[in-house]
């Protein structure tokens, strides 16, 4: 006849401040997400203003010669600056 020895695994609990630590952590993974979104954002708004504004000086080029074309390059110059 054979013997197996099984050992039962002990209980451990959780070691002191790990809730509050994993709560701190989270807390900063969170404001560090807000940042780099807020960011982001930001970039994304200076591009498309800054494309408006490339917009608006190629379309005051025919002003003189094309009012009705430059009243439309203005007018998607706002929309996209808009979003």
């Amino acid at each position: 006849m054979s013997t197996i020895t099984v050992q039962s695994p002990i209980k451990v609990a959780t070691p002191r401040g790990a809730t509050f630590a994993v709560a701190v952590v989270m807390g900063v993974l969170r404001w560090l997400e807000a940042t780099q979104r807020a960011r982001a954002e930001r970039r994304v708004q200076a591009a498309r203003l800054a494309e408006a504004a490339e917009l608006r000086s190629y379309a005051l080029r025919f002003a003189r010669h094309d009012p009705r074309f430059t009243s439309d390059l203005l007018a998607a110059a706002d929309r996209h600056e808009r979003g």
